[in-house]
């Protein structure tokens, strides 16, 4: 038996999150399915970060431990054969016993993308949330300045998250634009469930004029999820990279 780390792209629009749930596709379903195909015998595999129903990924890693005569390379083409066209294994790498996908993880990248114009997207509409007004990017920018640094993050907790503790470290929290297209990224050890989303909610109500930016650093205090905005729609967001 070998330890392998995987790294995943996907689109998770056809898909119930990342985690196992009976009767429903999942991508940890779909991906243990594979490689229990390919071993012979059950494979359950790890994921870094329990993406939500609809989310995307372009680096999510997983690790497993299974009997496998592949070498690493004709591993990732086999399970690409096996896959939906929506999933794909990026790398295969045998690592040492003790490399856990979530526990080693250092810190996670995840990206929001909007839409900044006035009619829908065809090509982008699985991966990108429309916003169909005019937004402030640079008070939204400066509100997300706010969240950098170890804070607790209740306020922005979904009601149903699981952590243990909402303090959080987050290394960067930054707005970029490039024509219409405009992505919130933000870095950190570790996300509460939904937190990036409630992030963004709260941002596009600094970008839409609804509340300052100063009002970010009011919310963050509060520790009262009332107090931040909506929780932006799943598709916009990715998980672009896990760091070890």
């Amino acid at each position: 038996m070998r330890r392998l780390k995987l790294v995943l792209e996907y689109d998770g629009t056809a898909y119930h999150g990342w985690q196992l749930q009976p009767g429903l596709d999942t991508i940890q379903g779909a991906l243990e399915g594979a490689l229990s195909r390919l071993a012979g015998a059950p494979v359950q595999v790890r994921g870094a970060g329990r993406t939500d129903a609809g989310v995307h990924a372009l680096g999510q890693v997983a690790s497993c431990t299974a009997t496998l005569r592949l070498d690493d390379v004709a591993l990732r083409r086999a399970l690409n054969a096996l896959l939906p066209r929506d999933i794909v294994v990026r790398a295969v790498e045998t690592v040492s016993r003790d490399f856990d996908a979530r526990r080693s993880a250092r810190s996670k990248m995840y990206r929001y993308t909007l839409l900044v114009r006035g009619c829908r997207s065809a090509m982008h509409a699985r991966t990108s949330l429309h916003v169909p007004y005019a937004l402030d990017l640079e008070a939204m920018t400066r509100g997300a300045a706010v969240l950098v640094g170890t804070h607790d993050f209740s306020a922005f907790r979904a009601g149903s998250c699981a952590a243990r503790t909402p303090v959080r470290t987050v290394t960067q929290a930054v707005g970029r634009a490039a024509g219409e297209f405009w992505c919130f990224e933000i870095i950190g050890d570790a996300f509460l469930q939904h937190m990036v989303r409630i992030i963004v909610g709260t941002l596009l109500d600094v970008g839409g004029g609804k509340r300052a930016a100063a009002d970010v650093s009011a919310v963050l205090a509060s520790r009262d999820r009332r107090r931040a905005g909506k929780t932006a729609a799943p598709h916009g967001l990715c998980l672009v990279a896990v760091e070890y």
